[in-house]
């Protein structure tokens, strides 16, 4: 009998989009693009906070460092707000949430998509912290730190435009290995021109049936004793979507993991 709350690691296996015939791309701004705009840096606080229209009570680590800029996507452009400390990035991800309190988060994470109400319209928000994807040190990938810093951002930002491109293009966007890959793999190609299985299992912390790193927040609702089974499934797909995508476009990339559930490459 499965536990309450918790699924299979054969029910976590099935998630897959429906990838439809696509409209000509990218699609159009959403309405809530006209209530932002880009800012320069140490002005980016006080915009939100008129957007807002409250103060955000925080002694900023490093204000000068956050600002707002547009990036463009196959689903319409976001705003995305740019932060250089894990402090900083922590807070705001907890004001612009509408958290009275600040929630801690893990040193891993240092990106969100996010959708918040704001004066009862819905906005989709990236934030971004500048740290080392993944919490991975710069020499397990042979680069230096400052190479690695540069390549980090870029994955981030390519990944996190990839689950707004699942919501709007596929109509949703899960935490999940599936939707995880499909975002780091295009992340892969922006900051690498490839995508390599191996590197992949460095940012997710994975070593055959065991994981250290991120990976483990994305089968939180699998039954305990079938995460490991999750983790060598994971490893196998992943070396199977090295060739699968490996001549693919950016889009294709998107549509062809999308596509296809772990359990169908299994």
């Amino acid at each position: 009998m499965v536990e309450s709350n918790f699924i299979t690691a054969e029910e976590y296996f099935k998630h897959f989009y429906a990838v439809p015939q696509l409209p000509k791309l990218p699609l159009a701004d959403e309405e809530f693009i006209s209530h932002w705009q880009e800012t320069e840096k140490n002005a980016a606080i006080d915009f939100l906070q008129n957007l807002y229209g409250i103060d955000f009570n925080f002694n900023w680590r490093n204000v000068d460092a956050i600002k707002i800029s547009f990036i463009k996507t196959h689903a319409g452009k976001l705003p995305s707000i740019y932060m250089e400390n894990h402090d900083d990035f922590t807070a705001l991800s907890s004001f612009i949430s509408g958290r009275n309190e600040i929630k801690p988060l893990p040193v891993t994470v240092n990106a969100f998509t996010i959708s918040v109400k704001i004066s009862g319209v819905r906005h989709k928000i990236i934030l971004l912290n500048r740290a080392p994807y993944s919490n991975v040190a710069a020499d397990k990938l042979n680069l230096t730190a400052d190479d690695w810093l540069e390549k980090s951002q870029t994955i981030r930002l390519r990944h996190e435009s990839a689950h707004y491109e699942t919501l709007r293009l596929f109509g949703g966007m899960k935490s999940h290995a599936l939707d995880e890959i499909l975002a780091d793999a295009v992340g892969q190609v922006a900051a690498f021109g490839n995508f390599s299985a191996k590197r992949q299992k460095i940012f997710f912390g994975l070593n055959g049936g065991e994981c250290t790193g991120r990976l483990s927040f994305y089968v939180q609702k699998v039954l305990p004793a079938d995460r490991e089974k999750v983790y060598r499934a994971v490893g196998t797909v992943l070396d199977k979507i090295e060739g699968e995508i490996s001549n693919c476009n950016d889009l294709e990339i998107v549509c062809r993991i999308a596509g296809k559930s772990i359990a169908d490459r299994l």
